[in-house]
This record gives structure tokens, C-alpha cells and sequence, in this order.
């Protein structure tokens, strides 16, 4: 009985070795969340002008998107009328007419509570899709220092938050903004997910082509389990699990 035990530990370690292997992501849920200050009307048409050709590199590099938008003020998406709103889609002709459609207003930015806000409110994939947030910005976030989560306050809620839910946030914003954002904002090795929103103003195209290169690195840099090891992962257990009601009933 006692081998039999042993080979049917063994045999559970083997498999939750397996379990542990992960493979790149090939799936990415990415949402746009851009002030909507009077200022950046200029960013939701770039999104407009790029979203096809972004798709485009991104299934060129063996990723499968869907896109979702949020304009915020002092609210964000769907929480204010007269925000851009649209839920995650694979529908590339639907972002576009979302973006071309925004009308500008307002001068309350809050950024960390948008990317909360956003966190909770899109209906995000799950499972194997990396969950990529691009927030757009020309203001500091007037009301960071209100914003808390999880017993935290500022850029350190912020960052626990985007922990939490996975979500690997990137901020287009002008250089001087950057401390604002540097500790939640994804990062890895030394690449930080901070881009320079004047390079994206002065040079669109050759902002676009780098961008979107960063974006497929990160997607896959995010690891997500093999299926066939969780499936040897819960046989493991189950085997488990059978030898030792066995043994409790000798």
C-alpha cells in the first residue's frame, strides 16, 4: 500500500508540475480610457485613425483583440451621458464610430478614479486574455490624492487596484506627468508603460508603429496556463484523492 502511495504522490507532483506551465497570451481585451477635456479631441481621432491598423499588427503577431472606450471627466464611461462609452467588441467599425462621435467638454479630470471605474465596468474576458488599459491624458489627475482603495490612498490604491484585477495599465501623458502614474503602470525588467503624449501629437504615425510594438510584448509577456495541464492538473488530484479513500477504508 505504501507504493502504491508513493507512486500516487509522485505521480501529483508530476502533475502539478505541469500545472505551472503557462504559454503566451494570444487573446487581449484593451480599452481606451481618454479625458474628455476640451483639449483632446485629437487623441479620440488618433484612436479612430489607428484602431485598424493596430488590429492589424496585433493579428499579425498571433493576437486576437476585442476593444472597448471610456471618456472621463469627473465620471467615467456609461456613469455620465455624455461620455464616450463603448463595452469590449471585436467590431473595429464600432470603436470608430464610438470615437468619431465624441464631443469634448468639461475641464474635472480624474484619472485614477477612471481607471477604477473602468477596472470594474467593462466586461472583461477572463481566462486566457491579457486585460490591457490605455488611459490618454493632458492634465495631472486633479483629484488623485482622493482617491483610495483597499485601505490606500493616490498612486499606491491605484497601483494595488490594477494589481488585483490583472490589468496591465499603460498611460500616454506628457513626460512631466510621468510620477504621477510610474508606480501603476505596468512595468517589467526596465520597460515602464509610460509613452510621451507629445510624440504622439508631433509624430502619429512613428508614435502608432511603437506603440503598438510595446503592446504585442506585453501581451506576450502575460503568461496563461497550458488547458491540457489544468486537465492533468485536476486527474492528479482526483487520483489522489482516491488513493487516500482507499486507504481511509482499510
Amino acid at each position: 500500500m505504501k507504493k502504491i502511495l508513493c507512486a500516487a504522490i509522485a505521480t501529483g507532483a508530476i502533475f502539478i508540475g505541469s500545472a505551472i506551465e503557462t504559454k503566451a497570451a494570444s487573446f487581449a481585451d484593451v480599452v481606451f480610457v481618454v479625458d474628455q477635456s476640451g483639449s483632446m479631441g485629437g487623441e479620440f481621432a488618433w484612436i479612430g485613425n489607428s484602431i485598424s491598423s493596430i488590429n492589424t499588427a496585433l493579428v499579425a503577431g498571433g493576437v486576437t483583440a476585442k476593444y472597448g472606450v471610456a471618456g472621463y471627466e469627473y465620471y467615467a464611461g456609461s456613469a455620465a451621458a455624455q461620455n464616450a462609452w463603448l463595452d469590449l467588441t471585436s467590431d473595429i467599425n464600432a470603436v470608430v464610430t464610438e470615437v468619431n462621435s465624441v464631443n469634448v467638454y468639461g475641464g474635472t479630470e480624474r484619472g485614477y478614479q477612471a481607471a477604477d471605474w473602468s477596472a470594474d465596468n467593462f466586461s472583461w474576458s477572463g481566462g486566457n486574455y491579457a486585460k490591457i488599459m490605455i488611459l490618454v491624458t493632458d492634465e495631472p489627475n486633479d483629484y488623485r490624492s482622493s482617491y483610495a482603495y483597499d485601505g490606500l490612498t493616490g498612486e499606491a490604491a491605484l497601483d494595488k487596484k490594477m494589481a488585483d484585477e490583472k490589468i496591465l495599465l499603460n498611460v500616454i501623458t506628457y513626460t512631466n506627468y510621468y510620477q504621477y502614474w510610474d508606480d501603476p503602470a505596468y512595468s517589467r525588467d526596465a520597460y515602464v508603460g509610460l509613452f510621451d503624449l507629445d510624440y504622439l501629437r508631433t509624430n502619429p504615425s512613428d508614435f502608432t508603429t511603437a506603440f503598438v510594438a510595446a503592446k504585442l510584448k506585453e501581451i506576450q509577456d502575460v503568461p496563461v496556463p497550458e488547458p491540457t495541464t489544468m486537465l492533468l492538473f485536476g486527474t492528479g488530484l482526483a487520483g489522489l484523492a482516491a488513493v487516500g479513500r482507499r486507504r481511509a477504508r482499510k
